[in-house]
């Protein structure tokens, strides 16, 4: 089985109804599909090629490549995930889960990273930021790497009452692991866009 991973450019009616049909006519089985208007992730089985050509063609979506490795989604209901942080929160400190936050998202993402890797820098980091947001973790907005740093741009982030912690260690942990390099890395927030840069330690 795979994971095909698409980006939604534009959502609209009926545009997981020419994704089916799509695959449908190419004899592919859906396994499970994951996501939300911005992402999509579905479990397929053969034809991965005919079904990436096919649906390069429907309108207002992007297919950003295939995960051929076996992914078993976990699913936790956010609100009652941030209850049981807020919860540990007020026993341990606000501290001391943050920094447990981070380091766990940041591990996290070495982990899918070196197990499983999408080739280039950029493609790795774009699919497992696209598969975040398939998972409802954050929106991804846009993603600008050049030499000097790595620029990326994403909204709701799921722990957001928690200072982000655990987004946060995430996307520091795909930047150092993708490019094989330690960056230092800040985000910001305007209105309600965050903007995470990340720059190799030499450039500090």
């Amino acid at each position: 089985m795979h994971w095909l991973l698409i980006r939604v450019i534009k959502d609209r009616p009926g545009i997981l109804n020419e994704i089916t049909a799509s695959l449908l006519k190419q004899g592919v089985n859906i396994g499970n599909v994951i996501g939300n208007s911005y992402a999509l992730m579905l479990n397929i089985e053969d034809h991965v090629s005919e079904a990436i050509y096919d649906l390069g063609i429907i309108k207002d979506i992007e297919p950003l490549g295939v995960i051929n490795q076996p992914i078993t989604p976990l699913a936790f209901s956010q609100r009652q995930l941030l209850t049981a942080f807020k919860a540990v929160l007020q026993q341990v400190g606000a501290q001391e889960v943050e920094r447990t936050l981070y380091r766990l998202g940041y591990e996290y993402a070495r982990a899918i990273v070196t197990e499983i890797p999408m080739g280039d820098p950029i493609t790795t980091i774009r699919t497992y930021l696209y598969t975040a947001t398939a998972y409802n973790r954050l929106i991804i907005k846009s993603i600008e790497m050049t030499r000097n740093e790595v620029k990326i741009e994403f909204a709701n982030p799921f722990d957001e009452e928690l200072n982000t912690a655990f987004t946060e260690g995430y996307i520091h942990g795909l930047v150092n692991t993708a490019l094989s390099r330690l960056h230092t890395i800040t985000i910001s927030k305007h209105n309600n866009t965050y903007i995470a840069i990340a720059k190799p330690l030499q450039y500090i």
